[in-house]
């Protein structure tokens, strides 16, 4: 923890994200002791994921220190303990206030209607009846306050604008720390659609926040933190034991060893400051570093296991890209994927609602029409990026775990109900890279979402349904119509071929789900790294490596049979050629986003899968693309490494 201030702190709560490795934490029968030199500190843990051996996975942990100087740097160390309680401390009425007033404009630009939302009532109703709370503790306690805008003169409610208030209060409730969340999410209130309105925020009748007039798209959210109370905002940066971080295992196993040019870190910086300046006139809905159109063909830096400046900041943890990353997370709540049921309030469920579509095919209930529904966006699954897994992860914010529970709502709901096999939520209608970035969403919410949550078990089923479907089709349905011998993924549309490097995209996922001990996620990887894996170890059987990160790779014989001999393969697509040193190596060797990249990234996922032959092929490969070790400090997307 490093104190950002220019003055002495006397209070400095801070809450982050910790992900734990299995078995380090025993969360039903051992507490968390937390200590700075030596000396125990407050400390409390909420918000737990546990892995499947029932150890705890993630928390969100809020510690308190005392009398911190200027720019002072301190170690928390963090260890299993002796199991205690942390009693909240807050008032039964906090000095919060706050009023929410938006300024609603018609096409023309006149004033429709002023809208208003009052909290503090519902805030002191939580309060009394201890609902609605997420963190509870003597160091920070949470509420989640949702409440909808009405009509300043007849009180009439909106019918979509949604106010949620993450309000955590530290120091006895002095402080307290508002995420503004504003909603226009609703699934099935009629007429939904853009909404023009400026907001301001008040306290006490002063207004400590604006938002200019913009245009917030259907479906949609944005948010603004705001500290309010006796003191200003605690100063603070966590940084995290970014090794250990890793070996959770909750995210991949970035390169720790590179050194990320400041140079590039301040063009990230510089890059996200512009375009917040071109981009000033769509306000919380601009798309920042992000494409709006999805479906844009070549890479991009939101483009792989985790966007550019993600794998950036977990290498390096600059502010600046901290910054990076948790804008462009933000950016992505503009995009029109969120989906709150109006009865259950969380993300549309097709448990529930097994014929339900957002994007494809009937949808039964059908969704109210959108009006006035034009956006800058347009999402799909086989292009989506991770957006805010990594940022919950590091923050322990409400926001970015409702994000990632929005994204994989949507790509539950979005395919067309009977392809996705209705309530399974089957990624199998997909391209070959939307079952990879669609089974990670899933995953990812799988993993972060907390265990007492009442979506947890809709999350872990939806992803066993997938695990299951690509084990039974490819492995115990290995002589079936559409399974190869050899291992890969046919594209849906031409099965003829395959793409390998998208096949490297669903071993990557399926490496880390492996790695999690998600079952069935070892049992498809074994099956699929025969060729994404494989084609990298069989050039003695004339499958030249160089030849390796091809786009395309035709899989069918003369006689329209799955090959299932790597000479075969090699010859059907590179007839003539033969194996040798001098033979030019495909896939942009020398870049950080080309196909031998991506290749590069699969090898050192699946070794520390514990692939067969992985991390032998994984420094073979390493070796021949030397040219790339460059370009990968610049962009670390695909730098991921042996355990």
């Amino acid at each position: 923890m490093a104190s950002t201030s220019s003055q002495a702190q006397a209070s400095l709560p801070v809450t982050f994200g910790q992900p734990f490795k299995a078995g380090d934490w025993l969360h039903t029968t051992q507490g968390l002791v937390a200590q700075v030199g030596g000396a125990t500190i407050p400390l409390q843990a909420d918000e737990i994921s546990s892995h499947r051996d029932g150890s705890a996975r993630f928390a969100v942990l809020s510690a308190q220190l005392s009398n911190v100087q200027p720019g002072e740097a301190r170690i928390i160390n963090i260890f299993p303990g002796a199991k205690t309680s942390s009693t909240p401390n807050v008032p039964a009425s906090p000095d919060w206030n706050l009023e929410l007033e938006a300024q609603v404009f018609d096409a023309n630009g006149n004033v429709t209607a002023t809208l208003i939302a009052q909290p503090q009532t519902q805030l002191v109703n939580q309060i009394a009846s201890n609902t609605g709370r997420r963190l509870a503790g003597a160091v920070a306690s949470e509420y989640t306050v949702a409440l909808p805008f009405k009509d300043k003169a007849s009180g009439t409610q909106h019918p979509h604008l949604t106010a949620r208030l993450h309000t955590r209060l530290v120091d006895n409730g002095q402080r307290i720390r508002t995420d503004v969340v504003m909603e226009n999410t609703r699934t099935w209130t009629a007429n939904p659609g853009n909404i023009t309105y400026s907001l301001a925020v008040k306290r006490n009748g002063s207004t400590i926040y604006t938002q200019p007039k913009f245009t917030h798209y259907h479906h949609a959210r944005w948010h603004k933190v705001l500290w309010t109370g006796a003191s200003a905002e605690p100063q603070a940066r966590v940084r995290h034991n970014m090794p250990y971080f890793m070996a959770s295992k909750a995210v991949w196993n970035y390169d720790l060893n590179l050194t990320v040019p400041d140079s590039t870190i301040s063009d990230q910086y510089s890059l996200l400051n512009q375009r917040r300046t071109e981009q000033a006139a769509l306000g919380p809905m601009a798309n920042l570093m992000l494409t709006g159109y999805f479906p844009t063909t070549g890479g991009r830096a939101e483009i792989g296991p985790y966007p550019r400046w993600t794998a950036m900041y977990l290498i390096n943890q600059d502010s600046r890209l901290l910054e990076v990353m948790l804008a462009n997370a933000d950016a992505s709540a503009a995009v029109p994927v969120h989906y709150r049921d109006d009865t259950t309030q969380l993300a549309l469920d097709i448990a529930r609602y097994p014929k339900v579509s957002t994007w494809i095919g009937p949808s039964e209930p059908a969704l109210p029409t959108v009006v006035n529904g034009s956006t800058i966006w347009t999402p799909d699954v086989s292009h989506q990026a991770s957006f805010s897994y990594v940022p919950y992860l590091v923050t322990g914010d409400a926001f970015y775990l409702d994000e990632l529970q929005f994204w994989a709502g949507w790509n539950l709901a979005s395919p067309n109900p009977g392809y996705r096999g209705y309530e399974k939520g089957l990624m199998s209608p997909e391209q070959i890279r939307g079952r990879a970035w669609g089974v990670r969403a899933i995953g990812e919410a799988a993993r972060a979402t907390p265990d007492n949550h009442p979506h947890k078990a809709y999350f872990m089923s939806r992803l066993q349904n997938n695990l299951d479907w690509f084990s039974q089709t490819y492995v115990a349905g290995s002589t079936a119509p559409g399974v190869t011998p050899m291992g890969m993924l046919p594209q849906p549309d031409w099965p003829d071929r395959t793409s390998p490097w998208q096949n490297d995209f669903v071993t990557i996922v399926f490496a880390q789900l492996a790695e999690n001990n998600d079952p069935g996620a070892a049992t498809f990887l074994n099956y699929i790294t025969k060729f994404t894996v494989e084609r990298f170890n069989k050039q003695s059987q004339g499958y030249c490596m160089a030849y390796a990160p091809a786009y395309d790779v035709f899989i069918l014989d003369a006689n329209g049979q799955y090959i299932n001999d790597w000479n075969q393969l090699f010859q059907k697509n590179w007839p003539g050629v033969t194996c040798s040193s001098s033979l030019e190596i495909m896939g942009y060797p020398w870049a950080a986003d080309g196909y031998a990249a991506y290749s590069r990234g699969m090898l050192g996922a699946t070794a520390g899968a514990g692939v067969a032959n992985a991390k032998t092929l994984y420094q073979t490969w390493k070796q021949m693309t030397s040219a790339m070790d460059t370009a990968l400090a610049n962009d670390p997307t695909w730098a991921i490494v042996p355990r």
